[in-house]
């Protein structure tokens, strides 16, 4: 009797997902500050300093210096907290951030699972609310800036660079040699020329309200480019809530 062929294990795929402006009509610097505030770990001087922050990430895109600054700032400001309290904090900002995450978006996310994908959230925010974010979503998990903490403590001090930029396709790039994915069966999704590095690090670069930058290089590359709308988050909303009063 012969041995009945040897079928290959497909390998993984993994998808990963940008935050501000690509999966949440926002940044989350400002949805972090809002908590905080709630929470009294930030008086209203700094809720409106990252205001203006965002403000400016909303009109100009992510430059570094603005993520540096609100950064340095959100650290300072921490510093001292316990993890507990961090997680505490998460969980309010994913709760503020429902509402505002695009229908259209998430809907991919889901599509992705469902095929049995890995999927990754991938974001300059501290590490503990990505991780949060993406359990929320039922993703795999969340990429963050990575926060130092000692004895439980937060000491205000990150463990390395920002995760924005070419810190992404590094961290994507090491993840799929890990999970043992092929990069050009993976996919990524931004809106900002900034992560240009990831998006070219996969083999299907999707842009999601992109820049002028990023949609312009997406055009010249044939990328598939979702423009949405904050009328699509209104819209979900009200389907939301009147599947609510029908149950």
């Amino acid at each position: 009797m012969e041995d009945a062929p040897v079928v290959p294990r497909p390998l993984p795929v993994a998808a990963f997902f940008d935050v501000d402006k690509t999966l949440v009509n926002g940044a989350s610097a400002l949805f972090l500050a809002r908590a905080a505030r709630s929470l009294g770990i930030v008086g209203r001087r700094d809720l409106v300093r990252f205001g203006w922050k965002a403000l400016s990430f909303r009109r100009h895109g992510e430059r570094q210096s603005v993520l540096d600054e609100v950064r340095e700032r959100a650290m300072v400001l921490l510093a001292g907290h316990s993890a507990a309290e961090l997680h505490r904090l998460a969980g309010q900002v994913v709760r503020t951030m429902q509402p505002k995450i695009w229908p259209e978006t998430r809907a991919l996310l889901d599509a992705h699972r469902e095929a049995g994908h890995e999927v990754w959230l991938i974001s300059a925010t501290p590490d503990f609310l990505a991780a949060e974010l993406a359990a929320e979503l039922g993703a795999t998990g969340g990429i963050g800036s990575g926060l130092e903490v000692e004895d439980g403590i937060f000491t205000g001090r990150f463990t390395g660079p920002t995760m924005h930029g070419a810190e992404k396709a590094v961290a994507a790039t090491a993840l799929m040699r890990e999970h043992g994915c092929d990069p050009a069966d993976c996919f990524a999704y931004s809106d900002s020329m900034n992560d240009l590095p990831l998006l070219t690090a996969v083999g299907t670069p999707v842009a999601i309200n992109p820049d002028r930058a990023l949609q312009q290089h997406a055009r010249a590359q044939g990328w598939r480019t979702l423009t949405l709308d904050p009328a699509s988050i209104r819209a979900e909303r009200r389907r939301v809530r009147a599947g609510a009063r029908t149950r």
